[in-house]
Protein backbone atom coordinates (compact mmCIF):
# COMPACT_ATOMS: atom_id res chain seq x y z
CA UNK A 1 0.00 0.00 0.00
CA UNK A 2 2.84 2.39 0.91
CA UNK A 3 4.53 1.68 -2.44
CA UNK A 4 1.33 2.51 -4.31
CA UNK A 5 0.96 5.82 -2.45
CA UNK A 6 4.57 6.72 -3.14
CA UNK A 7 4.15 5.94 -6.83
CA UNK A 8 0.99 8.05 -7.00
CA UNK A 9 2.71 10.94 -5.26
CA UNK A 10 5.69 10.66 -7.61
CA UNK A 11 3.39 10.61 -10.63
CA UNK A 12 1.40 13.62 -9.36
CA UNK A 13 4.62 15.58 -8.90
CA UNK A 14 5.68 14.58 -12.39
CA UNK A 15 2.42 15.86 -13.87
CA UNK A 16 2.77 19.15 -11.98
CA UNK A 17 6.37 19.63 -13.14
CA UNK A 18 5.45 18.82 -16.73
CA UNK A 19 2.67 21.45 -16.82
CA UNK A 20 4.99 24.06 -15.28
CA UNK A 21 7.57 23.21 -17.94
CA UNK A 22 5.02 23.42 -20.78
CA UNK A 23 3.46 26.71 -19.61
CA UNK A 24 6.85 28.46 -19.70
CA UNK A 25 7.06 28.03 -23.48
CA UNK A 26 7.36 31.25 -25.47
CA UNK A 27 6.22 29.83 -28.82
CA UNK A 28 4.35 26.86 -30.30
CA UNK A 29 7.64 25.39 -31.49
CA UNK A 30 9.08 25.52 -27.98
CA UNK A 31 5.83 24.05 -26.61
CA UNK A 32 6.09 21.10 -29.03
CA UNK A 33 9.73 20.50 -28.16
CA UNK A 34 8.99 20.60 -24.42
CA UNK A 35 6.12 18.15 -24.94
CA UNK A 36 8.51 15.69 -26.62
CA UNK A 37 10.98 16.05 -23.74
CA UNK A 38 8.20 15.20 -21.28
CA UNK A 39 7.19 12.10 -23.29
CA UNK A 40 10.80 11.00 -23.54
CA UNK A 41 11.39 11.43 -19.79
CA UNK A 42 8.16 9.77 -18.64
CA UNK A 43 7.28 7.20 -21.34
CA UNK A 44 10.80 6.56 -22.78
CA UNK A 45 9.63 7.65 -26.25
CA UNK A 46 12.46 7.71 -28.81
CA UNK A 47 10.82 9.85 -31.51
CA UNK A 48 7.91 12.24 -32.00
CA UNK A 49 6.54 14.69 -34.56
CA UNK A 50 4.17 17.52 -33.63
CA UNK A 51 2.07 19.46 -36.15
CA UNK A 52 -0.49 22.22 -35.68
CA UNK A 53 -3.31 23.62 -37.78
CA UNK A 54 -5.06 26.86 -36.75
CA UNK A 55 -8.80 27.30 -37.22
CA UNK A 56 -8.61 29.00 -40.63
CA UNK A 57 -5.37 27.48 -41.92
CA UNK A 58 -5.41 25.08 -44.88
CA UNK A 59 -2.06 23.45 -44.19
CA UNK A 60 -0.46 21.79 -41.20
CA UNK A 61 2.58 23.50 -39.66
CA UNK A 62 5.47 21.29 -38.58
CA UNK A 63 6.34 22.43 -35.03
CA UNK A 64 8.77 19.68 -34.07
CA UNK A 65 10.18 16.48 -35.54
CA UNK A 66 12.92 14.53 -33.77
CA UNK A 67 14.30 12.62 -36.76
CA UNK A 68 12.42 14.28 -39.58
CA UNK A 69 8.96 13.48 -40.82
CA UNK A 70 7.84 13.80 -44.43
CA UNK A 71 4.49 15.19 -45.52
CA UNK A 72 3.30 11.65 -46.18
CA UNK A 73 2.50 11.26 -42.48
CA UNK A 74 -0.05 14.09 -42.65
CA UNK A 75 -2.71 11.76 -44.06
CA UNK A 76 -3.22 10.50 -40.50
CA UNK A 77 -4.68 13.92 -39.66
CA UNK A 78 -6.45 14.67 -42.96
CA UNK A 79 -10.14 14.78 -42.04
CA UNK A 80 -9.97 14.28 -38.27
CA UNK A 81 -11.42 17.06 -36.12
CA UNK A 82 -12.22 15.23 -32.87
CA UNK A 83 -9.91 13.86 -30.20
CA UNK A 84 -8.45 10.47 -30.94
CA UNK A 85 -5.51 8.20 -30.10
CA UNK A 86 -4.87 5.53 -32.74
CA UNK A 87 -2.31 2.74 -33.20
CA UNK A 88 -0.45 2.97 -36.52
CA UNK A 89 2.47 1.34 -38.30
CA UNK A 90 4.34 4.10 -40.08
CA UNK A 91 8.12 4.30 -40.24
CA UNK A 92 9.28 4.52 -36.62
CA UNK A 93 5.89 5.71 -35.29
CA UNK A 94 3.34 3.62 -33.41
CA UNK A 95 0.68 6.13 -32.28
CA UNK A 96 -1.13 9.00 -34.03
CA UNK A 97 -3.12 11.61 -32.07
CA UNK A 98 -5.57 14.38 -32.94
CA UNK A 99 -5.90 16.94 -30.11
CA UNK A 100 -8.47 19.75 -30.66
CA UNK A 101 -7.88 22.96 -28.65
CA UNK A 102 -10.18 25.69 -27.33
CA UNK A 103 -9.84 28.07 -30.31
CA UNK A 104 -10.84 25.38 -32.86
CA UNK A 105 -7.29 24.69 -33.84
CA UNK A 106 -5.80 21.21 -33.42
CA UNK A 107 -2.53 19.42 -32.83
CA UNK A 108 -1.51 16.40 -34.87
CA UNK A 109 1.00 14.21 -33.04
CA UNK A 110 2.94 11.10 -34.03
CA UNK A 111 4.71 9.14 -31.29
CA UNK A 112 7.55 6.72 -31.94
CA UNK A 113 8.50 3.46 -30.30
CA UNK A 114 9.66 3.15 -26.71
CA UNK A 115 13.34 2.93 -25.85
CA UNK A 116 12.95 -0.56 -24.34
CA UNK A 117 11.14 -1.81 -27.49
CA UNK A 118 8.05 -2.73 -25.44
CA UNK A 119 4.53 -1.88 -26.59
CA UNK A 120 2.54 0.95 -25.04
CA UNK A 121 0.65 -0.42 -22.05
CA UNK A 122 -2.76 0.66 -20.81
CA UNK A 123 -0.98 2.58 -18.05
CA UNK A 124 1.16 4.34 -20.66
CA UNK A 125 -1.94 5.38 -22.57
CA UNK A 126 -3.59 6.76 -19.42
CA UNK A 127 -0.45 8.77 -18.65
CA UNK A 128 -0.36 9.94 -22.27
CA UNK A 129 -3.90 11.30 -21.93
CA UNK A 130 -2.88 13.26 -18.85
CA UNK A 131 0.07 14.77 -20.72
CA UNK A 132 -2.20 15.63 -23.67
CA UNK A 133 -4.58 17.44 -21.30
CA UNK A 134 -1.61 19.37 -19.97
CA UNK A 135 -0.56 20.25 -23.54
CA UNK A 136 -4.07 21.55 -24.19
CA UNK A 137 -4.09 23.57 -20.94
CA UNK A 138 -0.60 24.96 -21.58
CA UNK A 139 -1.64 26.00 -25.10
CA UNK A 140 -4.68 27.84 -23.72
CA UNK A 141 -2.50 29.48 -21.04
CA UNK A 142 0.07 30.62 -23.62
CA UNK A 143 -2.61 31.99 -25.98
CA UNK A 144 -4.36 33.82 -23.10
CA UNK A 145 -1.06 35.30 -21.99
CA UNK A 146 -0.35 36.49 -25.53
CA UNK A 147 -3.86 37.92 -25.86
CA UNK A 148 -3.43 39.79 -22.58
CA UNK A 149 -0.14 41.27 -23.80
CA UNK A 150 -1.80 42.35 -27.04
CA UNK A 151 -4.70 43.88 -25.10
CA UNK A 152 -2.41 45.92 -22.85
CA UNK A 153 -0.37 47.02 -25.86
CA UNK A 154 -3.54 48.03 -27.72
CA UNK A 155 -4.93 49.98 -24.75
CA UNK A 156 -1.65 51.82 -24.24
CA UNK A 157 -1.47 52.54 -27.96
CA UNK A 158 -5.02 53.98 -27.97
CA UNK A 159 -4.19 56.27 -25.03
CA UNK A 160 -1.02 57.38 -26.80
CA UNK A 161 -3.00 58.09 -29.97
CA UNK A 162 -5.54 60.20 -28.07
CA UNK A 163 -2.82 62.19 -26.34
CA UNK A 164 -0.99 62.67 -29.65
CA UNK A 165 -4.23 63.78 -31.30
CA UNK A 166 -4.74 66.49 -28.67
CA UNK A 167 -1.09 67.64 -28.76
CA UNK A 168 -0.97 67.68 -32.55
CA UNK A 169 -4.28 69.53 -32.75
CA UNK A 170 -2.88 72.31 -30.56
CA UNK A 171 0.29 72.50 -32.65
CA UNK A 172 -1.62 72.62 -35.93
CA UNK A 173 -3.95 75.28 -34.56
CA UNK A 174 -1.01 77.61 -33.95
CA UNK A 175 0.05 77.62 -37.59
CA UNK A 176 -1.36 79.99 -40.16
CA UNK A 177 -2.93 79.01 -43.45
CA UNK A 178 -0.36 77.82 -45.98
CA UNK A 179 1.76 74.95 -47.20
CA UNK A 180 3.56 74.63 -43.87
CA UNK A 181 0.29 73.76 -42.14
CA UNK A 182 -0.68 71.16 -44.76
CA UNK A 183 2.74 69.48 -44.77
CA UNK A 184 2.76 69.23 -40.99
CA UNK A 185 -0.80 67.88 -41.00
CA UNK A 186 0.07 65.11 -43.46
CA UNK A 187 3.22 64.17 -41.54
CA UNK A 188 1.47 63.97 -38.16
CA UNK A 189 -1.58 62.03 -39.30
CA UNK A 190 0.77 59.35 -40.67
CA UNK A 191 2.45 59.13 -37.28
CA UNK A 192 -0.94 58.84 -35.51
CA UNK A 193 -2.13 55.93 -37.66
CA UNK A 194 1.22 54.23 -38.50
CA UNK A 195 0.54 54.62 -42.22
CA UNK A 196 3.60 54.04 -44.43
CA UNK A 197 2.80 56.96 -46.75
CA UNK A 198 0.12 59.55 -47.40
CA UNK A 199 -1.13 62.16 -49.82
CA UNK A 200 -3.08 65.40 -49.49
CA UNK A 201 -4.90 66.58 -52.61
CA UNK A 202 -6.46 70.04 -52.90
CA UNK A 203 -9.02 70.60 -55.67
CA UNK A 204 -10.83 73.72 -56.77
CA UNK A 205 -13.74 72.56 -58.84
CA UNK A 206 -12.32 69.83 -61.09
CA UNK A 207 -8.80 71.22 -61.13
CA UNK A 208 -6.10 69.87 -58.81
CA UNK A 209 -4.37 72.95 -57.40
CA UNK A 210 -1.96 71.16 -55.05
CA UNK A 211 -0.80 67.64 -54.25
CA UNK A 212 1.50 66.86 -51.30
CA UNK A 213 3.14 63.51 -50.49
CA UNK A 214 4.80 62.29 -47.31
CA UNK A 215 7.48 61.12 -47.45
CA UNK A 216 7.76 63.68 -50.22
CA UNK A 217 10.23 61.65 -52.31
CA UNK A 218 8.09 58.47 -52.37
CA UNK A 219 5.36 58.40 -54.99
CA UNK A 220 4.58 54.76 -55.74
CA UNK A 221 1.84 52.92 -57.59
CA UNK A 222 -1.70 53.09 -56.15
CA UNK A 223 -2.78 50.41 -53.66
CA UNK A 224 -5.40 48.16 -55.26
CA UNK A 225 -6.71 46.65 -52.02
CA UNK A 226 -9.13 49.18 -50.50
CA UNK A 227 -8.54 47.69 -47.02
CA UNK A 228 -5.03 49.14 -47.16
CA UNK A 229 -6.30 52.68 -47.91
CA UNK A 230 -8.43 55.15 -45.94
CA UNK A 231 -9.39 58.71 -46.81
CA UNK A 232 -11.41 61.67 -45.61
CA UNK A 233 -12.17 65.11 -47.01
CA UNK A 234 -13.62 68.52 -46.20
CA UNK A 235 -14.39 71.74 -48.04
CA UNK A 236 -13.12 75.20 -47.14
CA UNK A 237 -12.86 78.43 -49.07
CA UNK A 238 -14.17 76.91 -52.31
CA UNK A 239 -11.58 74.10 -52.20
CA UNK A 240 -11.84 70.43 -51.35
CA UNK A 241 -9.08 68.95 -49.19
CA UNK A 242 -8.73 65.14 -49.28
CA UNK A 243 -6.34 63.07 -47.13
CA UNK A 244 -5.30 59.60 -48.34
CA UNK A 245 -3.38 57.15 -46.11
CA UNK A 246 -1.80 53.97 -47.50
CA UNK A 247 -0.62 50.67 -45.98
CA UNK A 248 -0.66 50.62 -42.17
CA UNK A 249 2.62 49.33 -40.70
CA UNK A 250 2.85 47.00 -37.70
CA UNK A 251 5.22 44.55 -36.09
CA UNK A 252 3.66 41.87 -38.32
CA UNK A 253 4.21 43.88 -41.51
CA UNK A 254 1.57 45.66 -43.61
CA UNK A 255 -1.96 45.25 -42.18
CA UNK A 256 -5.44 46.69 -42.78
CA UNK A 257 -6.55 49.98 -41.21
CA UNK A 258 -9.20 49.60 -38.51
CA UNK A 259 -12.14 51.73 -37.40
CA UNK A 260 -10.05 53.68 -34.90
CA UNK A 261 -7.65 54.75 -37.66
CA UNK A 262 -10.57 56.13 -39.68
CA UNK A 263 -11.91 57.89 -36.60
CA UNK A 264 -8.51 59.47 -35.93
CA UNK A 265 -8.16 60.54 -39.57
CA UNK A 266 -11.65 62.10 -39.57
CA UNK A 267 -10.95 63.88 -36.28
CA UNK A 268 -7.59 65.10 -37.54
CA UNK A 269 -9.09 66.35 -40.81
CA UNK A 270 -11.59 68.34 -38.78
CA UNK A 271 -8.70 69.86 -36.84
CA UNK A 272 -7.02 70.95 -40.06
CA UNK A 273 -10.31 72.39 -41.29
CA UNK A 274 -10.64 74.50 -38.13
CA UNK A 275 -7.03 75.62 -38.43
CA UNK A 276 -7.64 76.86 -41.96
CA UNK A 277 -10.46 79.02 -40.63
CA UNK A 278 -7.98 80.69 -38.26
CA UNK A 279 -7.35 83.35 -40.95
CA UNK A 280 -10.95 84.56 -40.54
CA UNK A 281 -11.57 84.07 -36.82
CA UNK A 282 -10.17 85.58 -33.69
CA UNK A 283 -7.57 83.39 -31.95
CA UNK A 284 -9.57 83.06 -28.73
CA UNK A 285 -12.66 81.88 -30.54
CA UNK A 286 -10.66 79.38 -32.63
CA UNK A 287 -9.00 77.77 -29.62
CA UNK A 288 -12.39 77.28 -27.96
CA UNK A 289 -13.75 75.58 -31.06
CA UNK A 290 -10.77 73.21 -31.18
CA UNK A 291 -11.26 72.22 -27.54
CA UNK A 292 -14.99 71.73 -28.05
CA UNK A 293 -14.30 69.61 -31.10
CA UNK A 294 -11.85 67.40 -29.26
CA UNK A 295 -14.35 66.85 -26.48
CA UNK A 296 -17.03 66.08 -29.03
CA UNK A 297 -14.87 63.38 -30.64
CA UNK A 298 -13.96 61.86 -27.27
CA UNK A 299 -17.60 61.99 -26.13
CA UNK A 300 -18.80 60.31 -29.32
CA UNK A 301 -16.31 57.51 -28.78
CA UNK A 302 -17.42 57.02 -25.18
CA UNK A 303 -21.13 57.05 -26.05
CA UNK A 304 -20.53 53.96 -28.18
CA UNK A 305 -19.44 52.09 -25.04
CA UNK A 306 -22.94 52.32 -23.53
CA UNK A 307 -25.23 49.83 -25.33
CA UNK A 308 -27.82 51.56 -27.49
CA UNK A 309 -30.11 48.55 -27.02
CA UNK A 310 -30.00 45.89 -24.33
CA UNK A 311 -30.21 42.22 -25.35
CA UNK A 312 -33.65 40.71 -25.82
CA UNK A 313 -33.72 37.95 -23.18
CA UNK A 314 -36.66 35.57 -23.30
CA UNK A 315 -38.68 35.71 -20.09
CA UNK A 316 -37.15 39.02 -18.92
CA UNK A 317 -37.61 42.77 -19.35
CA UNK A 318 -34.58 45.08 -19.30
CA UNK A 319 -34.21 48.85 -19.47
CA UNK A 320 -31.26 51.13 -18.74
CA UNK A 321 -30.43 54.83 -18.84
CA UNK A 322 -27.29 56.99 -18.65
CA UNK A 323 -27.51 60.79 -18.23
CA UNK A 324 -23.99 62.31 -17.96
CA UNK A 325 -23.41 65.70 -16.38
CA UNK A 326 -20.78 66.50 -19.01
CA UNK A 327 -20.33 65.35 -22.59
CA UNK A 328 -17.76 62.85 -21.29
CA UNK A 329 -19.19 61.03 -18.29
CA UNK A 330 -17.70 58.67 -15.74
CA UNK A 331 -20.59 56.20 -15.42
CA UNK A 332 -20.84 52.97 -17.39
CA UNK A 333 -23.16 49.99 -17.65
CA UNK A 334 -23.30 47.00 -19.95
CA UNK A 335 -24.99 43.65 -20.50
CA UNK A 336 -22.47 41.37 -22.22
CA UNK A 337 -23.74 38.09 -23.74
CA UNK A 338 -21.44 35.13 -23.09
CA UNK A 339 -20.86 32.04 -25.23
CA UNK A 340 -22.53 29.74 -22.70
CA UNK A 341 -25.83 31.66 -22.79
CA UNK A 342 -25.25 33.66 -19.63
CA UNK A 343 -24.83 37.44 -19.41
CA UNK A 344 -22.33 39.62 -17.55
CA UNK A 345 -24.00 42.70 -16.07
CA UNK A 346 -21.75 45.65 -15.24
CA UNK A 347 -22.56 48.91 -13.42
CA UNK A 348 -19.59 51.23 -12.75
CA UNK A 349 -18.81 54.77 -11.59
CA UNK A 350 -15.38 56.43 -12.02
CA UNK A 351 -14.25 58.91 -9.39
CA UNK A 352 -14.29 62.31 -11.09
CA UNK A 353 -15.49 63.24 -14.55
CA UNK A 354 -14.07 64.48 -17.87
CA UNK A 355 -11.53 63.00 -20.28
CA UNK A 356 -9.56 61.13 -17.60
CA UNK A 357 -12.71 59.40 -16.35
CA UNK A 358 -13.72 58.65 -19.93
CA UNK A 359 -10.38 56.95 -20.59
CA UNK A 360 -10.83 54.71 -17.54
CA UNK A 361 -14.35 53.83 -18.69
CA UNK A 362 -12.89 52.86 -22.08
CA UNK A 363 -10.22 50.75 -20.38
CA UNK A 364 -12.82 48.94 -18.24
CA UNK A 365 -15.07 48.33 -21.25
CA UNK A 366 -12.27 46.96 -23.46
CA UNK A 367 -10.78 44.79 -20.71
CA UNK A 368 -14.11 43.29 -19.65
CA UNK A 369 -15.07 42.42 -23.23
CA UNK A 370 -11.63 40.90 -23.89
CA UNK A 371 -11.40 38.80 -20.73
CA UNK A 372 -14.86 37.21 -21.07
CA UNK A 373 -13.86 35.69 -24.41
CA UNK A 374 -12.20 32.87 -22.44
CA UNK A 375 -13.66 30.86 -19.53
CA UNK A 376 -13.42 32.71 -16.22
CA UNK A 377 -14.48 32.80 -12.59
CA UNK A 378 -16.21 36.05 -11.60
CA UNK A 379 -13.99 36.78 -8.58
CA UNK A 380 -10.84 36.23 -10.69
CA UNK A 381 -12.20 38.45 -13.46
CA UNK A 382 -12.79 41.31 -11.01
CA UNK A 383 -9.28 40.88 -9.58
CA UNK A 384 -7.74 41.11 -13.07
CA UNK A 385 -9.80 44.19 -13.86
CA UNK A 386 -8.63 45.74 -10.60
CA UNK A 387 -5.00 45.30 -11.70
CA UNK A 388 -5.66 46.74 -15.17
CA UNK A 389 -7.42 49.81 -13.74
CA UNK A 390 -4.68 50.32 -11.14
CA UNK A 391 -2.02 50.25 -13.87
CA UNK A 392 -4.02 52.66 -16.06
CA UNK A 393 -5.18 55.20 -13.44
CA UNK A 394 -3.53 57.98 -11.48
CA UNK A 395 -3.48 57.95 -7.67
CA UNK A 396 -6.78 59.78 -7.20
CA UNK A 397 -8.69 57.73 -9.77
CA UNK A 398 -10.60 54.52 -9.07
CA UNK A 399 -13.84 52.82 -10.10
CA UNK A 400 -16.66 51.51 -7.94
CA UNK A 401 -18.38 48.71 -9.80
CA UNK A 402 -20.92 45.91 -9.52
CA UNK A 403 -20.59 42.72 -11.59
CA UNK A 404 -23.18 39.97 -11.95
CA UNK A 405 -23.13 36.70 -13.90
CA UNK A 406 -26.74 36.08 -14.82
CA UNK A 407 -28.17 32.78 -16.12
CA UNK A 408 -31.57 33.53 -17.69
CA UNK A 409 -32.54 29.83 -17.84
CA UNK A 410 -32.28 29.24 -14.09
CA UNK A 411 -32.45 32.81 -12.78
CA UNK A 412 -29.15 32.26 -10.95
CA UNK A 413 -27.16 35.45 -10.22
CA UNK A 414 -23.49 35.38 -9.12
CA UNK A 415 -22.32 38.84 -8.03
CA UNK A 416 -19.27 40.78 -6.83
CA UNK A 417 -19.65 44.31 -5.44
CA UNK A 418 -16.38 46.27 -5.82
CA UNK A 419 -17.07 49.15 -3.42
CA UNK A 420 -20.29 50.13 -5.23
CA UNK A 421 -23.77 51.00 -3.98
CA UNK A 422 -25.80 47.95 -2.92
CA UNK A 423 -27.83 46.40 -5.72
CA UNK A 424 -31.49 45.88 -4.77
CA UNK A 425 -33.54 42.75 -5.49
CA UNK A 426 -37.29 43.27 -5.11
CA UNK A 427 -38.91 39.91 -4.47
CA UNK A 428 -42.39 39.00 -5.58
CA UNK A 429 -43.48 39.02 -1.92
CA UNK A 430 -42.38 42.73 -1.71
CA UNK A 431 -39.26 42.12 0.39
CA UNK A 432 -36.00 43.78 -0.65
CA UNK A 433 -32.58 42.06 -0.62
CA UNK A 434 -29.26 43.92 -0.96
CA UNK A 435 -26.19 42.62 -2.81
CA UNK A 436 -23.17 44.10 -1.00
CA UNK A 437 -20.63 41.25 -0.90
CA UNK A 438 -17.40 41.92 -2.79
CA UNK A 439 -14.36 44.04 -1.98
CA UNK A 440 -12.58 47.35 -2.59
CA UNK A 441 -13.12 49.60 -5.65
CA UNK A 442 -11.13 48.84 -8.80
CA UNK A 443 -7.78 50.57 -9.06
CA UNK A 444 -7.47 51.47 -5.38
CA UNK A 445 -4.77 48.86 -4.61
CA UNK A 446 -2.90 46.46 -6.89
CA UNK A 447 -2.27 43.79 -4.25
CA UNK A 448 -4.15 40.52 -4.66
CA UNK A 449 -7.06 41.69 -2.53
CA UNK A 450 -9.59 38.84 -2.26
CA UNK A 451 -12.94 39.58 -3.84
CA UNK A 452 -15.81 37.61 -2.39
CA UNK A 453 -18.77 36.55 -4.48
CA UNK A 454 -22.43 36.02 -3.60
CA UNK A 455 -25.12 33.86 -5.21
CA UNK A 456 -28.87 34.22 -5.36
CA UNK A 457 -31.74 33.16 -7.60
CA UNK A 458 -34.43 35.28 -9.23
CA UNK A 459 -37.88 33.80 -9.15
CA UNK A 460 -40.78 34.74 -11.40
CA UNK A 461 -41.92 38.26 -10.52
CA UNK A 462 -38.60 39.27 -8.94
CA UNK A 463 -36.78 42.38 -10.20
CA UNK A 464 -33.27 43.87 -9.85
CA UNK A 465 -32.11 47.51 -9.74
CA UNK A 466 -28.48 48.50 -10.46
CA UNK A 467 -27.60 52.20 -10.16
CA UNK A 468 -24.85 54.74 -9.44
CA UNK A 469 -24.72 57.29 -6.63
CA UNK A 470 -25.87 59.97 -9.06
CA UNK A 471 -29.37 58.58 -8.37
CA UNK A 472 -29.27 58.47 -4.58
CA UNK A 473 -27.20 61.67 -4.15
CA UNK A 474 -29.14 63.91 -6.55
CA UNK A 475 -29.58 67.22 -4.65
CA UNK A 476 -32.32 69.83 -4.54
CA UNK A 477 -31.93 73.56 -3.91
CA UNK A 478 -31.68 72.95 -0.13
CA UNK A 479 -28.73 70.59 -0.77
CA UNK A 480 -30.75 67.63 0.46
CA UNK A 481 -30.07 64.27 -1.17
CA UNK A 482 -32.76 62.29 -2.95
CA UNK A 483 -32.28 59.05 -1.00
CA UNK A 484 -32.47 60.89 2.35
CA UNK A 485 -35.85 62.48 1.56
CA UNK A 486 -37.31 59.96 -0.85
CA UNK A 487 -35.63 56.58 -0.12
CA UNK A 488 -34.92 54.63 -3.27
CA UNK A 489 -36.24 51.46 -1.60
CA UNK A 490 -39.63 53.12 -1.18
CA UNK A 491 -39.75 54.00 -4.87
CA UNK A 492 -38.85 50.39 -5.66
CA UNK A 493 -41.64 49.03 -3.47
CA UNK A 494 -44.21 51.56 -4.70
CA UNK A 495 -43.53 50.58 -8.31
CA UNK A 496 -43.65 46.82 -7.85
CA UNK A 497 -45.16 45.20 -10.94
CA UNK A 498 -44.41 48.15 -13.25
CA UNK A 499 -42.72 47.20 -16.56
CA UNK A 500 -38.99 47.95 -16.86
CA UNK A 501 -39.35 50.87 -19.27
CA UNK A 502 -42.02 52.60 -17.18
CA UNK A 503 -39.98 52.01 -14.00
CA UNK A 504 -36.89 53.80 -15.40
CA UNK A 505 -38.99 56.62 -16.85
CA UNK A 506 -40.81 57.06 -13.54
CA UNK A 507 -37.54 57.05 -11.57
CA UNK A 508 -36.07 59.86 -13.68
CA UNK A 509 -39.29 61.87 -13.39
CA UNK A 510 -39.25 61.46 -9.60
CA UNK A 511 -35.61 62.59 -9.40
CA UNK A 512 -36.31 65.63 -11.61
CA UNK A 513 -39.34 66.49 -9.50
CA UNK A 514 -37.18 66.36 -6.37
CA UNK A 515 -34.23 68.40 -7.73
CA UNK A 516 -36.34 70.98 -9.57
CA UNK A 517 -34.18 73.60 -11.31
CA UNK A 518 -31.01 72.57 -9.44
CA UNK A 519 -28.28 71.66 -11.98
CA UNK A 520 -27.42 67.98 -12.15
CA UNK A 521 -24.31 67.41 -10.01
CA UNK A 522 -23.40 63.85 -11.01
CA UNK A 523 -24.01 61.31 -13.76
CA UNK A 524 -27.29 59.43 -13.37
CA UNK A 525 -27.21 55.80 -14.45
CA UNK A 526 -29.59 52.91 -13.74
CA UNK A 527 -30.37 49.43 -15.08
CA UNK A 528 -33.57 47.61 -14.14
CA UNK A 529 -34.65 44.13 -15.16
CA UNK A 530 -37.55 41.87 -14.27
CA UNK A 531 -38.11 38.13 -14.45
CA UNK A 532 -41.60 37.82 -15.84
CA UNK A 533 -44.17 35.89 -13.88
CA UNK A 534 -45.19 33.83 -16.89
Amino acid sequence: MQNILERLELQANSFQESFTHLSKSKSLEQLAKSFFQILRGNLLVTDAAVFFKARNDKDWKNLFSKNGCSEECLHYFAEENSFGINTINYSNFEISIILPVFDRGRFGILIGKKLDKTSFSESDRISLQFFLQQLNSAYQFIMSREKEKQLIFSLNHRVLQLNSLIDTGIEVARLREGKQLLELALERVLALTNASRGMLRVKQGRRVVEKLWFPDAIISAPVNNESYTISTSFKFGGKKYTFYLFEKESRRGIIEFDGTDQLLLDAFARQVHVSLENHYLHQQSLEKELIDQEISVAGSIQKKLIPEELPDIEGYELCGINIPTKFIGGDYYDCIPLKDGRFLLVMADVSGKGVAAGLLVSTLHASAHAYVESPFELESLVQRLNEVIFDSATVEKYITAFFALFDPKTGTVESVNAGHNPTYILRKNRTVDELKTGGIPLGMMRMAFPYEGAKTTLGPGDSVLLYTDGVTEAMNAAEEEYDDIRPLKNFLLNNHGVCAGDFIEGLIEDINDFTGDTPQSDDITALYFIRKSS
